[in-house]
């Protein structure tokens, strides 16, 4: 196969993904899609188009558990930090300068 036509099917594959139909990508890269259709068919595409989407997907896999576990240390970073503060501005004792003013007067 040449060159160019395996950059067209490589072309059609990632139109594929991104969810394109066959008319919309016969359109866009000015081909019958009967064309697009045959190349879909072949078995050296359709591995290849299997193995796209299973890198797709553990792409998207990797990156979402990434993004939760960056949410997660937020989320925790922040109760942290709210937790800091509530322990620095603990209520006073109601009591202490009443305590104060008798050990002073003492």
């Amino acid at each position: 196969m040449s060159p160019q036509k395996q950059l067209r099917d490589l072309q059609i594959l990632n139109l594929i993904l991104r969810g394109m139909k066959l008319g919309r990508i016969a359109h866009h890269l000015g081909l019958h899609r009967n064309t697009i259709a045959k190349t879909l068919r072949k078995p050296e595409t359709r591995q290849l188009l299997e193995a796209m989407q299973q890198e797709l997907v553990e792409q998207t896999t990797r990156d979402m558990l990434e993004r939760h576990k960056m949410l997660d240390q937020a989320a925790e970073a922040k109760r942290t930090h709210k937790r800091a503060r509530r322990q620095g501005h603990q209520p006073q004792d109601g009591y202490a300068p009443i305590e104060r003013y008798l050990a002073h007067r003492a």
